[in-house]
């Protein structure tokens, strides 16, 4: 993954917080209580659209969406997870490059 890659997808989960937040903020966490966006003041956007996708911001009808705070933990839970396994392979990476380096030199 490349360094633009890597911020864009930092910058979406950073967008994506902040929506949820609003809706925290809202109390629209149940359909009962869903909110249009306008009602949040936010344009749906990639990250909101992304949201949907994941079920975390849910549609019971007429435009509002409410939060999924089960969806939400689950997908925050599962990003930690790949995060845990990224690493230590970038880092095994990262080893066998200078180690192959210094080699070299």
């Amino acid at each position: 993954m490349g360094a633009a890659s890597m911020v864009i997808t930092a910058v979406m989960m950073l967008r994506q917080r902040a929506l949820v937040r609003r809706f925290e903020r809202a109390g629209a966490t149940n359909a009962a209580q869903a909110r249009s966006a306008e009602q949040l003041g936010v344009e749906p956007g990639l990250a909101w659209h992304r949201l949907v996708g994941h079920a975390v911001l849910r549609c019971p009808g007429d435009g509002r969406y409410f939060l999924d705070l089960a969806n939400w933990q689950r997908l925050r839970r599962r990003r930690r997870v790949i995060a845990l396994a990224v690493i230590p392979g970038l880092l095994v990476l990262l080893a066998l490059i200078l180690l192959l380096t210094v080699r070299a030199g």
